[in-house]
């Protein structure tokens, strides 16, 4: 396996994470950190370094043993030139004393040269112990030319000693030649080394800098994923989670954003519940404060229908007939008026309490707001109240869901009537008015009571903020009309002055579909 497969492996590797796994979960098993990689990248790149470090120090132990070697041939060469001056001077001396009339002194003056020539040529055999030269010959020679200083002698020692100078050109030559090969073979290996190191660390600077990019390339695109499932979380994409490849930080961070869009989709689902159990108790509110009007509204013709049945009753007891010449308060058209009266009412009841469809489609709103306020007149707060309607005849269609719309109406209705509860110096009005503004659908309902300051005005639209007594509201009707415009892409907003009246607008989009 390569430096470069080893690396890679340490930066990959696929792991699958589960969606609705929690990031503890996630970071339970063997998480490769990105500091784990760094540090293994510098641990590699440490020991690239030392590598390279050794075979540097290795070739320059080589090369001193080298130059050590031509320091060494350039010293022998030294006392081979040393060696070779003190036989060219004895060989001198010879010739210049093989004439001389006092032999004595010649000898003596040879002997100098001749001491000379073995002080260096000791220094040479102390220098190289291999030398297999010696000066046995014009030692020789010497003792002879000592003993008989005749000319023939002394041409003998100088012939040993012009031998022995020759031996010592030689081998001089030869350590001349040795020493250039050296040179040269030093030359070559020192370039070999520079170029060699050069090229590893070329190498590795390759390698890392391919190492990093990969890791970095991988990096961000991670990060770029991330980024992009981030906002797609915010803009409500709840789709299949994001792969996990990653052993370390970024995995976990993954991991901790595929947990993150699952518990937020699992939250929404939630709160659409919850939502639906608001929506369902603020109906089931709106009901209750119409039951006593209903409550009394039935009871009239119950009572009229119980008196004139109970009024038959009494005849029959007493014998007496029930025709219509013979009783004239024996009125059965009167328990048709009073029984079509309690059909009416209980149909109205039954429409607005039947289920109706979740999916938007496209409705009147003006009658949606004739069949809301005809339920609402029931309620005794309205007793009081001029319930106006000026509705656009024109209006066109609009898309929404029936049931979230009738909410709508209805929760700004008994916003009204309860505005209108502590009025007693003016006359309590509400105007439900329609029409088109712009490419959207109005709907209004005024009315001129006690009106609300800013600051509440502001909040108003905070779910469980109210101002009303304890037990007369949840803080929950107007926010969730905000909801439900929010989600019919249209929008609500209020404009009250205290003392004056409050005037909430509420806009949907035109349907587009329509010619």
């Amino acid at each position: 396996m390569t430096l470069t497969s080893k690396l890679l492996g340490a930066f990959s590797g696929p792991v699958q994470t589960g969606a609705g796994e929690a990031p503890a979960d996630a970071a339970a098993g063997n998480v490769f950190s990105v500091r784990s990689k760094g540090l293994i990248v510098f641990s590699l790149l440490i020991a690239y370094a030392l590598m390279i470090a050794v075979f540097v120090f290795h070739q320059k132990n080589r090369l001193l043993t080298e130059f050590d070697h031509i320091a060494h041939s350039v010293e022998a060469d030294t006392l081979y030139q040393r060696v070779d001056n003190a036989a060219t001077h004895v060989v001198m001396s010879v010739f210049a004393n093989i004439d001389s009339d006092d032999r004595e002194a010649a000898m003596r003056r040879i002997g100098l040269h001749y001491e000379m020539l073995r002080m260096n040529f000791e220094q040479l055999r102390a220098r190289e112990p291999q030398l297999r030269l010696s000066l046995q010959g014009p030692e020789a020679a010497l003792r002879a030319a000592n003993a008989d200083p005749t000319r023939a002698a002394l041409r003998a020692l100088a012939e040993e000693l012009v031998a022995l100078k020759d031996e010592f050109a030689g081998l001089a030559q030869e350590s001349q030649r040795k020493r250039q090969f050296t040179i040269e073979h030093y030359r070559g290996r020192a370039d070999s080394v520079a170029m060699t190191t050069l090229l590893l660390g070329v190498v590795g600077v390759a390698l890392l800098y391919a190492v990093g990019a990969l890791f970095f390339r991988r990096l961000t695109s991670d990060l770029v994923v991330l980024q992009k499932r981030g906002l797609e979380i915010v803009n409500g994409y709840r789709g299949p989670p994001i792969p996990i490849r990653r052993h370390d930080e970024v995995g976990q961070l993954m991991a901790a954003v595929n947990y993150m869009a699952t518990a937020l989709d699992k939250r929404e689902k939630e709160l659409i519940l919850e939502r639906q159990k608001y929506f369902h108790q603020e109906k089931m509110a709106a009901i209750g404060a119409l039951a006593a009007g209903v409550a009394h509204e039935i009871g009239n013709p119950i009572a009229a229908i119980s008196g004139i049945a109970q009024d038959m009753v009494e005849r029959r007891t007493h014998g007496l007939s029930c025709s219509r010449s013979q009783c004239g308060d024996c009125r059965p058209d009167m328990i048709l008026e009073q029984a079509s009266r309690l059909a009416s009412i209980t149909r109205e009841i039954s429409e607005f309490a039947s289920p109706r469809q979740a999916e938007p489609q496209l409705l009147d709103l003006n009658a949606q707001l004739r069949s809301t306020t005809s339920l609402v007149r029931y309620d005794k707060r309205l007793q009081r109240v001029d319930l106006r309607l000026e509705l656009d005849p024109a209006l066109p269609a609009i898309h929404g869901v029936p049931d979230q719309v009738t909410q709508v109406i209805m929760n700004l209705l008994l916003n009204a009537m309860d505005a209108l509860e502590e009025v007693t110096d003016r006359q309590p009005v509400i105007v439900v008015s329609t029409g088109i503004e712009g490419d959207s659908v109005r709907m209004c309902v005024e009315d001129n009571g006690s009106g609300m300051p800013a600051e509440v005005a502001e909040r108003a639209f905070e779910a469980f903020y109210t101002t009303k007594p304890a037990g007369k509201g949840t803080g929950l009707g107007l926010s969730l009309c905000y909801s439900i415009m929010k989600n019919h892409g249209g929008g609500i907003e209020i404009q009250s002055t205290p003392g004056r009246g409050t005037r909430v607008q509420v806009n949907f989009p035109c349907n587009n579909e329509q010619s």
